[in-house]
C-alpha cells in the first residue's frame, strides 16, 4: 500500500491524490485516518454551513415560547404545532409507503408468475458488478436498507421544513389576532394601551419576517436544486411510463416513484404558498382594526405595518423564484414540454 501511495505522490497524479486525501476519499489511508478527516470536515464545515442556521431557528422558536404573550396567541401557536405534527405523520407515511412499494416490487416480481420483459430489476442495480440472479437476496437487502435510510433522511429535512413553516404561519395569525383587537384594554396594563399593543405587534412582525428569512437561507439552495432536478425527473419518468406500458411490474415502480416526486414538489410549494397567504392577510387585519379610534402616534405605527405587509413574505429559491402554486404549475408545464421533446426524438 505504501508503494502505491508513494507512486501517486511522486507522479503527475499527485493533485488527484491530494484532493482525494483532503476529502477523505483516498482509499490507501488507514481507516482511523479517514474517520479523523470526516470528523474534521464536520467540525469545520458544519458550523459554517447549515447547522448553525438550524440552531438559530430552534433558539428563536424556544425564545418565542418563553416570551410573554396572550392566551390566544399561545393557543394559536399550539394549534399550528399540533397540525404540523399530524401533517408530518401523513407526509412521512406517504413517502415511506411509496418507497416501500418502489423497493419491494422486484421482490414480488421474483416470486410471482407475472410475465415481465425485465425480471428482478432492482433499484440502482447498475452499481453492482455481479450476477443479480445469483446474489439477488443480499443485493436486494442492501438496496432496500440504503434507499430507506436515504428516504428517511430526506423526510427528516422535509419535516423540519414543515414545522418551521407552520410555526411561521402561526406567528402571522397570532399577529393578526393581536392587531384586530389592538384597542382591547385587557391585553396590557400600560397607560397608552393601544400604542403599546401596536409597538408589540411591530416587534412580532419584525421577528416573524426575520424568521422567514432564516428559513429561506436554510432551504433556498437545496430547494432550488430539487426543483430544477424535478423538472427533468418528471419528464423522464413520464417517458419511461410510455415506453413500459406493457410491463406491469415496471409501471408499478415508475408510478410509485412519480407519485413521491409529484407529492414532494407539491408539498414544498404548498408550504411556500401558505407563507404568502398568511403574510398577505396581515395587511387586512391592520386595515380592519379600529384605527380611526386610535391616537395619532399609534396610527403612524400601524401605517408602518401596513406598508411592510403590502409586499407579502415568501420563500425564494435562487433569490428569484418564489415557492407557490404558480411555481408548482410552472414545474409541471416545463416537465410536460421536456416530455414531449423526449417523445419526438
Amino acid at each position: 500500500m505504501g508503494d502505491i501511495d508513494q507512486f501517486f505522490q511522486d507522479s503527475h497524479y499527485n493533485i488527484t491524490r491530494l484532493l482525494l486525501s483532503i476529502s477523505g476519499l483516498w482509499p490507501f489511508h488507514s481507516r482511523n485516518r479517514r474517520y479523523a478527516i470526516y470528523f474534521a470536515m464536520v467540525l469545520i464545515l458544519g458550523p459554517g454551513l447549515i447547522f448553525q442556521v438550524i440552531k438559530m431557528l430552534l433558539i428563536k422558536m424556544h425564545e418565542y415560547c418563553l416570551s410573554p404573550k396572550s392566551d390566544k396567541e399561545e393557543k394559536i401557536q399550539n394549534s399550528h404545532a399540533l397540525y404540523g405534527r399530524k401533517l408530518g405523520y401523513v407526509y412521512t407515511g406517504f413517502i415511506l409507503s411509496q418507497a416501500i412499494l418502489y423497493l419491494f416490487t422486484p421482490l414480488l416480481t421474483k416470486f410471482s408468475y407475472v410475465e415481465s420483459n425485465k425480471t428482478n430489476e432492482l433499484a440502482n442495480e447498475e452499481l453492482y458488478m455481479i450476477d443479480l440472479d445469483t446474489y439477488f437476496v443480499p443485493i436486494f437487502i442492501h438496496c432496500t436498507v440504503c434507499n430507506l435510510i436515504y428516504t428517511v433522511l430526506l423526510s427528516v429535512f422535509d419535516i423540519l421544513y414543515l414545522i418551521v413553516i407552520e410555526y411561521s404561519c402561526g406567528l402571522f395569525i397570532a399577529l393578526r389576532s393581536r392587531l384586530e383587537i389592538a384597542l382591547d384594554s385587557k391585553l396590557t396594563i400600560t397607560k397608552d394601551k393601544c400604542y403599546s399593543n401596536i409597538v408589540y405587534s411591530i416587534r412580532r412582525h419584525t421577528e416573524t419576517i426575520q424568521f422567514v428569512a432564516i428559513v429561506e437561507s436554510v432551504y433556498s439552495l437545496a430547494l432550488s436544486i430539487q426543483t430544477g432536478l424535478t423538472v427533468f425527473i418528471i419528464s423522464f419518468l413520464r417517458y419511461q411510463v410510455i415506453k413500459n406500458v406493457q410491463d406491469v411490474n415496471r409501471l408499478v415502480n415508475l408510478f410509485a416513484y412519480l407519485n413521491a416526486v409529484l407529492f414532494t414538489v407539491f408539498f414544498v410549494n404548498w408550504q411556500g404558498q401558505k407563507i404568502i397567504d398568511s403574510s398577505e392577510k396581515v395587511f387586512e387585519s391592520a386595515y380592519n382594526s379600529e384605527w380611526y379610534n386610535m391616537p395619532i402616534a399609534a396610527r403612524k405605527l400601524l401605517i408602518m405595518i401596513m406598508m411592510r405587509s403590502e409586499k407579502p413574505s415568501g420563500l425564494r429559491i435562487g433569490k428569484i423564484v418564489v415557492l407557490s402554486y404558480i411555481t408548482f404549475n410552472t414545474v409541471l408545464r416545463m416537465s410536460s414540454s421536456y416530455f414531449m421533446l423526449l417523445r419526438s426524438l
